[in-house]
């Protein structure tokens, strides 16, 4: 199976590990509806750290954005990923467009594979990806019309390109 074989390229790390990655590099978010139907948006707000003495990545997002409504409304889980170089531009097209109607994985030509601990999946080529269980959410307050939402870190990977 593909995600195996994706998995073993891939090195389980801890939560705060290649932060710098994280925190340099802008993310791409899946999300998933009820039905299995997963949606990926370009994300430069999140943060990582702790929440309750629990490993957390905090997102915002717009209630204008499809994936509002999944994260919502759909599967209570996320998957954070920051490509490599090899699909950097991924992260324009998938700013570009919104999932409402259009399928951006074919557009962005990312391929997915399974999670191992969640049931949404992984984006192949990146340098870092997580998976995350939602635990919390709460609106922005007065800097900007955002839902943080907080997603316990069930799981992180790293690519073998970026451990040293």
């Amino acid at each position: 199976m593909e995600s195996e074989k994706f998995l073993d390229e891939m090195i389980e790390i801890g939560p705060y590990e290649y932060m710098d990655h994280f925190m340099d590099e802008a993310a791409l978010l899946v999300a998933m509806d009820n039905d299995g139907k997963p949606n990926v948006m370009a994300l430069l707000w999140k943060t990582i750290g702790e929440l309750w003495m629990i490993p957390v990545i905090t997102i915002a997002v717009a209630p204008s954005r499809f994936t509002f409504e999944l994260l919502t409304k759909g599967a209570s889980e996320f998957s954070i990923n920051i490509p490599s170089h090899k699909i950097v531009s991924a992260v324009n097209i998938t700013g570009s467009y919104t999932g409402r109607n259009t399928d951006k994985f074919e557009k962005a030509g990312l391929n997915l594979v399974n999670g191992k601990r969640t049931n949404i999946p992984l984006i192949k080529d990146c340098i870092l990806n997580y998976e995350c269980k939602i635990i919390h959410a709460c609106e922005s307050g007065k800097m900007a019309s955002h839902r943080l939402f907080f997603g316990e870190i069930i799981a992180a990977y790293a690519s073998k390109d970026i451990i040293e």
